[in-house]
C-alpha cells in the first residue's frame, strides 16, 4: 500500500476512534486504485469498515469534558468576583479621593477667611456675631493649617 495512503488510513481511522458517536465509514478503491474512505458509499459497492465502539470511551471523555467544563465556569466565576471586588474598592478609593478633596477645599476656604485682613467674626447660635480676637485668629490659623498638611498635605494658601 502506498505510504501515504497508509497515513490517510490511519488519520482516517484516529479521527473515526477519537469522535464520539461517529457515523458509519466505508472504504472503496476508485479505478486508478486509490483508496478512499467516506460516512457514505459512493453508488457502486463499497466496504463498510468495523471500527471499535467508542461509547465507553465517550463516557469517560464526556466526563473530562463536564469537569474541564466546570473548572473554567468557576475560574470565570473567580475571575469576576475578583473584578467586581476591584471595581467596589476603586469606587470606594475614588469617593474617599471626593470626600478629601472636598473637605480640602473647605479648609482652604476657612484659611481664606481668617487670613483677611479685617475683622473676622464667628455666627453663634441665637444668631450673634462674636469678632476674634487676634490671638483666637492666630490659634484657629494654626490648627487649620496643621489639619490642612494633614488632609490635603500641602501648606494652606
Amino acid at each position: 500500500m502506498n505510504p501515504w495512503l497508509r497515513k490517510l488510513a490511519l488519520a482516517t481511522a484516529v479521527l473515526a476512534v477519537s469522535t464520539p458517536h461517529a457515523a458509519d465509514v466505508y472504504r472503496w478503491s476508485d479505478e486508478q486504485g486509490r483508496v478512499h474512505y467516506g460516512q457514505r458509499p459512493p453508488p457502486q459497492g463499497a466496504q463498510k469498515m468495523l471500527l471499535p465502539d467508542t461509547a465507553a470511551g465517550s463516557v469517560t471523555a464526556d466526563q473530562a469534558s463536564a469537569q474541564r467544563r466546570d473548572r473554567q465556569q468557576r475560574l470565570l466565576e473567580a475571575y469576576e468576583y475578583e473584578r467586581e471586588q476591584k471595581r467596589a474598592a476603586d469606587t470606594r478609593a475614588a469617593q474617599l479621593r471626593e470626600q478629601d478633596a472636598a473637605h480640602c477645599r473647605d479648609l482652604q476656604e476657612s484659611w481664606r477667611l481668617l487670613s483677611h485682613p479685617g475683622p473676622v467674626y464667628r455666627t453663634l447660635a441665637n444668631g450673634e456675631r462674636r469678632y476674634l480676637s487676634e490671638d483666637e485668629r492666630a490659634a484657629e490659623k494654626a490648627d487649620l493649617r496643621q489639619a490642612h498638611l494633614k488632609t490635603c498635605g500641602t501648606e494652606p494658601r
